[in-house]
């Protein structure tokens, strides 16, 4: 997910017409190698976010596409819009890789618990919704692999998992298909999740390595202890759910859609439809 502040790159200046149809309002986010422009899409009308490469590399050009194409093959309405992606010509003779999307107006997950922990309702919210996006996903052959709170957006039109550059496309039994870092599973976002929930309702990562206060950025690197959830008034089919998402062995964990059931009922006081598995204590 890109940051708040300034990148390597260089800033295109407002105005700026990129690819003959989309004008430079101003920057609204930057990371290591791209910065992230308001921008009107003159053809519609329409206020977007263009993402511009710093780096026109033909590896980071197919990986910019590769992003494109992943996100856009999810249509889902908690995954940004992808309207556009390309190369565009500039002034100085340079040619940038972009993607024009939907514009997101909230604050990223990463702001809202900046300030500590969330009441548990609000929490298990969140993080049912991004298992529901999850499951989509998984359903459609991809792997997120960088879930965190920088990567959730809470906007005016719900919650959005963001940011799919490390995202694996996998066939439906699991072997890989992209060639970027370990393996990836279904498991890991499922994992990824656990991790999400617990920092929603506790404030802190479960990771004891992590100084206090810090929150999980960045893919799994190692696997956190067992999670203890003492917080009052928070339903025991949560904290189990937490503990079974978090689980060592990957064929252990729910899968997505399980997990989402699971949050979802716990919300409503229903009981859990059955599934064939069961949290393990």
């Amino acid at each position: 997910m890109a940051s708040s502040q300034p990148g390597a790159g260089r800033t295109l200046r407002m105005g700026t017409a990129l690819a003959r149809r989309y004008v430079l309002i101003g920057p609204v986010a930057w990371g290591g190698v791209s910065t992230v422009y308001h921008a009107i899409d003159t053809w519609h009308g329409r206020a977007t976010a263009v993402k511009v490469l710093a780096s026109g590399d033909p590896w980071v050009r197919e990986c910019v596409r590769r992003e494109a194409r992943i996100t856009d093959r999810l249509r889902h309405p908690g995954v940004p819009r992808v309207y556009d992606y390309g190369d565009a010509g500039l002034a100085d003779g340079r040619t940038v890789p972009y993607v024009a999307m939907e514009l997101l107006t909230g604050v990223s997950l990463a702001g809202r618990v900046a300030g500590g922990a969330l009441p548990w309702r609000e929490a298990v919210r969140i993080v049912a919704t991004v298992t529901d996006v999850l499951a989509a996903a998984h359903r459609r052959g991809v792997v997120h692999r960088d879930l965190n709170p920088s990567n959730v957006m809470l906007t005016s039109h719900g919650i959005k998992i963001v940011d799919f550059g490390l995202a694996a496309l996998i066939e439906p039994d699991g072997e890989r298909r992209a060639r970027l870092g370990p393996p990836p599973s279904p498991a890991d976002d499922v994992y990824a999740a656990g991790v999400l929930l617990y920092q929603l309702l506790t404030g802190r990562s479960p990771y004891p390595a992590a100084r206090p206060g810090a929150l999980l950025a960045g893919p799994m690197h190692g696997l956190a202890p067992t999670p203890v959830l003492p917080i009052d008034g928070l339903p025991c089919a949560v904290a189990e759910a937490c503990r079974w998402s978090m689980r060592k062995r990957p064929a252990e964990r729910p899968t997505a859609a399980e997990f989402a059931v699971t949050l979802w009922c716990a919300l409503t006081a229903a009981p859990a439809p059955p599934t064939g598995r069961r949290p393990r204590r």
